[in-house]
């Protein structure tokens, strides 16, 4: 999709050199991604509230998600494929 929008070069600067992207586009891609990573353990967390004696939060499931052999894995956050 295309669009055109207002970013902080200041802010897409910095992420792409934390990050090592390349391309605003990544960038943008993988703050979408993060953001929805972050909503799912957040969901996930919630949704197990009612598991009585079931001990775990989100900082657990960040972990886990570090891990070499994670318990919850997401999409990695590459560059798009060049076509």
């Amino acid at each position: 999709m295309r669009t055109t929008l207002d970013i902080d070069e200041e802010l897409v600067a910095e992420a792409m050199e934390k990050t090592g992207l390349k391309t605003k586009k990544a960038v943008i891609e993988a703050g979408l991604k993060e953001v929805i990573a972050k909503a799912r353990v957040e969901d996930f967390v919630g949704a197990i509230g009612s598991v009585k004696d079931f001990d775990l939060d989100t900082e657990t499931v960040r972990r886990w998600r570090e891990q070499d052999e994670a318990v919850i894995e997401i999409g990695s956050v590459n560059e798009p494929p060049v076509s």
